[in-house]
């Protein structure tokens, strides 16, 4: 049996035919001698009871243990990543509080379990295997830290993603012959916007995370700032994302050129500063004074009266 997957059964008659043993009796025997050595363990497919291998390491650690540790490790060990609440532990094994307790201790403390909380249920005491992981049921993900909403986290990444559609959807001019403003650069209109993969390799290569991100959290981030309008998706889940000017308005990156000393030549800086144009998006432009009244024009001129 050990030759094969640790995952996979075997039935009554799989093993019989692997042992070479025809008489139900002698198999019964000899599976039973396996149990009770922990060379092998049970489990129930329907109503069918099937056996499988144990490895030589859990058959020791499973020799080490009384029948009570035994009985509870393998109901925690049938509960996989999801772990066991230890209410139903004591409801299952029928054993008394104290004893369920004492064997969680020793067990916890042989490294064959742990404790975990979990953000569905944080009240409860739920233990799993020691070497798996939680569930994202369990954990909520990465964006849960001890069972809890990490709503600092979550604005520093979505400050990161956001920056990052930002510079791939508004390049910086470098160029000293030409001064174009670089505020207002912008690729072009065949210019396809940044997909889910892009940022999700930027961020887990950044290494502004310890928890490594999927494809379907950088999706959950980008429709958060997308109902934010700081980034539009091109076609409707196209995966596909420019950032709105206006998300860089609020943020002031396209008021103050100011802000570019050191970032552009100090050439074309000074030249687009002296060339400045009013722009209805800078608050803090002003029209100049008039030169003559023929430069004035009364709204209501507009008007048909």
């Amino acid at each position: 049996m050990r030759e094969s997957p640790a995952s996979k059964t075997f039935t009554q008659q799989e093993a019989s035919t692997l042992v070479n043993v025809t008489k139900e009796s002698e198999l019964m025997l000899l599976l039973q001698e396996l149990l009770n050595s922990n060379m092998i363990k049970l489990s129930k497919t329907g109503d069918e009871i099937r056996f499988q291998a144990v490895s030589v390491d859990d058959a020791k650690k499973l020799g080490s243990m009384s029948d009570d540790e035994r009985m509870i490790y393998s109901y925690i060990e049938a509960s996989q990543r999801e772990g066991i609440w230890t209410k139903t532990l004591k409801a299952k094994t029928n054993l008394h509080q104290h004893v369920v307790s004492k064997c969680l201790k020793n067990l916890e403390h042989q490294r064959y379990i742990k404790s975990i909380k979990s953000v569905k249920h944080p009240t409860r005491k739920i233990y799993m295997l020691y070497h798996l992981q939680p569930s994202i049921d369990v954990t909520g993900g990465p964006w849960f830290t001890d069972s809890e909403l990490d709503t600092e986290f979550i604005d520093t990444i979505l400050e990161i993603v956001w920056r990052f559609i930002v510079n791939k959807t508004f390049p910086r001019s470098e160029s000293e012959q030409y001064p174009v403003n670089p505020l207002q650069a912008s690729y072009v209109a065949s210019f396809q916007g940044v997909d889910l993969d892009q940022i999700l390799e930027f961020i887990n290569q950044s290494g502004v995370s310890s928890v490594e991100l999927e494809l379907n959290d950088i999706r959950s981030l980008c429709d958060v700032l997308k109902y934010d309008d700081k980034v539009e998706e091109v076609d409707e889940h196209s995966g596909l994302f420019k950032a709105t000017r206006q998300s860089l308005l609020e943020k002031g990156l396209m008021r103050n050129l100011e802000e570019l000393k050191g970032q552009i030549p100090e050439l074309t800086r000074e030249y687009l500063v002296k060339n400045k144009e009013y722009s209805i998006f800078d608050f803090k432009t002003q029209v100049e004074d008039f030169q003559d009244e023929q430069d004035f024009v009364n709204l209501d001129s507009f008007v048909n009266v």
